[in-house]
């Protein structure tokens, strides 16, 4: 196999699409509300959401990792790194852009995305990671992180369906996408 040869899978346009989803991210997770040590509520999932629509799962998966390093090296990342999250930024691109990479994009296809995000980011593994990096007891810790998630799941599911829905964006689709 020649290497030489080998065209690498994005244009440029693309990766300047996906620094600023990722830029974007960073931007976003500054603007979120603490409530109490443990959660947050915050939009910066939308560019995830973006990466996954416009690129796929593999992807968004890798700039959710870079995102997360790069927040990281920045800010320290609410307590310092933690492979436990930069897996978990990974899965939750994944996810977006298993269920949202589609040339249609179903309410339903947003709703699996945001439930299997929620269940298996934010409630399985992020209450893991809080537990296994604190030593907070897992009940407690599901006490405040699922009711938050049982309200924040259909709030991150209408933002999504909004801005998925936006004609402009559809346009940016067709030029852009990955397939």
């Amino acid at each position: 196999m020649n290497l030489s040869r080998r065209k690498f899978p994005l244009s440029v346009q693309q990766m300047t699409m996906v620094a600023l989803f990722m830029a974007l991210n960073i931007i976003l997770s500054r603007f979120s509300l603490q409530l109490g040590p443990t959660n947050r509520i915050s939009i910066a999932f939308l560019p995830n959401v973006l990466l996954g629509f416009f690129f796929g799962p593999w992807i968004a998966g890798i700039a959710s990792v870079g995102t997360d390093l790069l927040k990281s090296m920045m800010f320290g990342n609410y307590g310092g790194f933690f492979i436990g999250y930069t897996f978990t930024a990974f899965l939750g691109g994944f996810i977006y852009g298993l269920f949202m990479h589609r040339p249609v994009v179903k309410w339903y296809h947003i709703a699996l995305a945001i439930f299997f995000n929620t269940l298996i980011s934010n409630i399985i593994l992020g209450t893991l990671w809080i537990h296994i990096m604190y030593q907070t007891p897992i009940l407690a810790l599901l006490a405040t992180r699922v009711p938050q998630n049982l309200i924040m799941a259909p709030v991150r599911f209408v933002i999504a369906h909004l801005v998925i829905g936006l004609p402009q964006l559809q346009s940016h689709y067709k030029k852009y996408r990955r397939f």
